[in-house]
């Protein structure tokens, strides 16, 4: 049995379980959460609730496409927004000054750990 050494965290996934420089999806846990998307950079990942600020659809258009080819953007498929990775800031498109909802990331013995409530709607 593992016990979870942060109370209000739970583990999104393992580093590894993300390719270094590429994203992956994470469905809801239940109705009341939007689903969330993770990028690696490295020992760091960026997770990001899956709703785009300027009609609030989710961004990629297929399973964990969440990035523009060269990987240096997030990428919004049904309006081209873009995104840049470090800050979920949109820098390009019909949302440009608004933000992705980041979800802060705690990386403890190799796990992706972010609080409890992450991507809860309302």
């Amino acid at each position: 049995m593992s016990i979870d050494p942060s109370p209000g965290l739970r583990v999104l996934c393992r580093v590894e379980d993300i390719p270094d420089g590429r994203a992956r999806g994470f469905a809801a846990h239940d109705k009341l959460h939007r689903s969330l998307f993770a990028i690696r950079r490295g020992q760091h990942a960026f997770v990001y609730v899956n709703e785009c600020p300027h009609a609030g659809a989710e961004l990629e258009y297929a399973q964990d496409r969440f990035l523009s080819a060269d990987g240096r953007r997030i990428i919004c498929f049904a309006h081209n927004a873009q995104f840049a990775v470090e800050s979920g800031n949109c820098v390009a498109g019909p949302c440009t000054g608004q933000a992705l909802r980041a979800v802060p990331v705690n990386i403890v013995n190799g796990r992706v750990m972010i609080p409890a409530d992450a991507g809860r709607m309302g």
